[in-house]
């Protein structure tokens, strides 16, 4: 049995403003104010994937942190604020433990450890089929001026 997805293709896209070839985050599984679960399915195409089929570890990154983003995306927009750009800061402690390859798929796990000001920072775990594949702390930077 899979897991309800609150929002997957063009409804991901109302929360984070990277698109297609670089669009990281297929999927959103659950949000709340101070966690995010997201996924992905690594197709063929994706622009980070060799020709060996395997998908690169900064796609991985990119991944973290474009949930990361759908994170901060999501809540603006549920707590009816503009949504804002947001820049990695930081990445802290970044570890692969197997590669991860086109046909897999993603599903992570980012919860806020602290937030000052326009940062936060968060853990983040990448299962690959169902098994820990990586995992980071990651630092992001909101760019709230307008």
């Amino acid at each position: 049995m899979s897991e309800p997805v609150m929002y997957s293709g063009e409804g991901i896209k109302t929360f984070i403003p990277q698109r297609e070839p670089f669009l990281m985050v297929d999927k959103l599984f659950s949000a709340t104010e101070n966690s995010v679960e997201t996924g992905l399915t690594i197709k063929e195409d994706n622009i980070l994937v060799s020709e060996d089929g395997r998908f690169s570890e900064s796609g991985v990154i990119e991944h973290i942190a474009q949930s990361a983003a759908c994170f901060a995306g999501y809540n603006d927009w549920i707590n009816k604020r503009p949504i804002v750009l947001g820049y990695i800061a930081e990445i802290k402690k970044f570890n692969l433990e197997f590669p991860v390859c086109q046909g897999d798929e993603l599903k992570s796990a980012l919860k806020v450890v602290s937030s000052a000001m326009n940062v936060t920072l968060m853990d983040a775990e990448v299962l690959c089929n169902g098994k820990k594949a990586a995992s980071c702390k990651i630092k992001i930077f909101m760019d709230k001026k307008k």
